[in-house]
């Protein structure tokens, strides 16, 4: 049985979706847990619903202040850091043609930039902890090509390179470094580009429900993604590091999907 039970942990973007849910199973399993996000009011509901164990922080991982400014507070109420989950991130679809240039900095500055900074400013608390686990959720496309998300799947394309190499630097520390690809995300965060997909033709390239014990992707995904999170910040994944877990019901095996339709 994976154990966390007694771990300090850091979860960013943790007031919704996939970081929620780590948030809540590694509560569960007897863990702490400082919540970081933008999204103060959310934050702090689901951290109060978690107990004394669980802190909410306000931190834009884009911004190496936020992260200095917060740091303290988290390393205060954890006493110390023996694991960072960096899943905070942003969406935008569309053509390549189409995506704003300034838009296309946010993304990166969110998406790659502050899992580059979660990485470098938590490393030293991990080491004087005397180890620890940097688990990143990247992304399925981050692991193949498709239409639509260009700069988005760069990001976690970015992402993944950016773990096997802190992998490398970071394990002399006793760190390992690991990536989750999730094959879906908030809904939230894709709601405002659902209409122009086509449902009907998304369903029919997407994998096929018995994958998903019981048809529900969404939750499914999420709580299994949480479940790999867990397993990847538990010592009982000592010898993985520098790889990629994807939890996509086949997805990345290139059996279901030809491309986002509606793009």
């Amino acid at each position: 049985m994976t154990s966390v039970q007694g771990k300090r942990i850091l979860v960013t973007g943790a007031a919704r979706g996939i970081g929620e849910e780590i948030a809540r199973q590694l509560i569960a399993a007897g863990a702490r847990v400082a919540l970081a996000d933008v999204r103060d009011d959310q934050g702090r509901a689901v951290a109060e619903s978690l107990g004394d164990d669980a802190r909410y922080v306000h931190l834009d991982v884009s911004s190496e202040a936020d992260w200095m400014a917060a740091l303290p507070q988290i390393a205060e109420h954890l006493c110390g850091l023996d694991g960072l989950v960096n899943n905070a991130a942003i969406l935008h679809m569309g053509t390549i043609e189409e995506i704003p240039l300034d838009t296309a900095h946010r993304l990166l500055d969110i998406n790659l930039f502050g899992v580059f900074l979660g990485i470098r400013l938590c490393a030293p608390l991990l080491r004087d902890a005397g180890g620890g686990s940097i688990v990143n959720i990247g992304s399925i496309d981050g692991m193949h090509g498709m239409n639509s998300i260009a700069v988005y799947s760069a990001s976690k394309w970015g992402v993944r390179g950016l773990a096997k190499s802190a992998a490398i630097e970071l394990g002399r520390h006793a760190i390992r470094v690991n990536t989750i690809h999730p094959s879906l995300g908030s809904p939230e965060m894709f709601a405002p580009f659902s209409p122009r997909l086509d449902g009907e033709r998304y369903q029919r390239t997407a994998p096929p429900p018995k994958l998903y014990r019981g048809g529900v992707p969404y939750d499914v995904t999420t709580s299994d993604t949480a479940k790999m999170a867990l397993f990847l910040l538990s010592d009982d994944s000592g010898g993985c590091t520098g790889g990629d877990f994807p939890v996509d019901g086949g997805f990345t095996a290139g059996l279901y999907c030809d491309g986002l339709p509606g793009f």
